[in-house]
């Protein structure tokens, strides 16, 4: 009886043209990873369960009903665990039973990017993307802050990268990236594969340094592609001190966790200059003030300005670094 079983299978396998177990044509998702969605097309091949072995439609709740092995919730699964899952289960009806799960046909994919890319929307692509495909779907970053976040709802899994987390009801798994990580096409967060419904977020706050008081050209320096910046190059591009400038008593004020700026410490500008101080490194944010000798006056109407108003408004984009 057994013999006879296999003999039908095995007909049936080559009647249909489908691979026996373990055999997947090469233009098939064969990869294990390869994470199942709703309204996916899902191929099995299970020897000695005929009525099984064909393509079945994930419903759009992501469920697969299946004769034998009953209802699976198949989204959010790999084809390696569903094959686990549909081997334990036809453990019932035959013996030591041998299975192969493939994705045979993606189903359309929604993918939401927004935030600082040329074209910010909701992408309907097919086939598996990548995380960096998809901003080059959406033309690209465009004047991005430092980090983009990825959201992704809990039926497909944790983002598989470190420092991925669960938000407190367990609904979305997300993480936060550096953008120059998304945009290296040899990093693991470059080739992050994405999933139905993810959404992408890049944020849009630009990292400035400013610089004001008695120097030529005020203004701000742009941290688009370094975390920070030397104070003497921050200098130069603002076209040097004026005449009347007291370089000895230069301050740098930095925000605190709370945005509020408070004075980080003073330089002496000349110093830095003849080479008998060390230059400082100045991070997204902070000031630079060059007063004149009423340094008590520039202190104090620069950090109410800048507490109150974001420091931002009126300050032109002096460089890009």
């Amino acid at each position: 009886m057994k013999i006879r079983v296999l003999a039908l299978s095995l007909l049936f396998v080559f009647a249909c043209g489908a691979p026996l177990a373990g055999q997947v044509p090469q233009d098939q998702i064969t990869s294990t990873d390869a994470v199942i969605g709703p309204n996916d097309g899902v191929t099995i091949v299970a020897l000695g369960a005929d009525d099984l072995s064909k393509t079945w439609r994930v419903s759009s709740t992501g469920e697969l009903t299946l004769p034998m092995v009953g209802k699976i919730h198949a989204a959010g699964m790999t084809t390696a665990k569903l094959e686990l899952e549909l081997t334990a289960r036809l453990k019932h009806f035959i013996r030591d039973p041998q299975v192969t799960a493939y994705i045979s046909e993606f189903r359309s994919t929604s993918i939401t990017v927004e935030g600082g890319v040329d074209k910010p929307g909701r992408f309907q692509t097919e086939g598996q993307k990548t995380l960096l495909g998809i901003l080059m779907m959406a033309g690209g970053t465009k004047s991005p802050g430092e980090t983009l976040k990825i959201t992704r709802q809990s039926e497909y899994g944790p983002i598989p990268l470190p420092g991925a987390r669960k938000d407190l009801a367990g609904q979305y798994s997300t993480i936060e990236l550096p953008v120059r990580d998304a945009m290296d096409p040899s990093t693991p967060a470059a080739n992050l594969i994405m999933q139905p419904e993810d959404v992408v977020s890049v944020s849009i706050e630009q990292r400035l340094v400013f610089i004001m008081g008695e120097v030529n050209r005020p203004g701000a320096v742009e941290l688009v592609t370094k975390d920070s910046i030397s104070i003497v190059q921050v200098l130069a591009v603002a076209g040097g001190m004026t005449k009347i400038a007291a370089p000895g008593k230069t301050a740098i004020l930095r925000r605190d966790s709370e945005g509020r700026y408070d004075p980080a410490g003073s330089v002496d500008l000349k110093k830095i200059l003849a080479g008998k101080s060390e230059d400082k490194l100045l991070i997204a944010g902070d000031i630079i003030v060059v007063p004149t000798s009423n340094a008590k006056f520039y202190l104090q109407s620069i950090a109410m300005s800048a507490a109150t108003s974001g420091v931002t408004s009126g300050f032109f984009i002096l460089s890009k670094y």
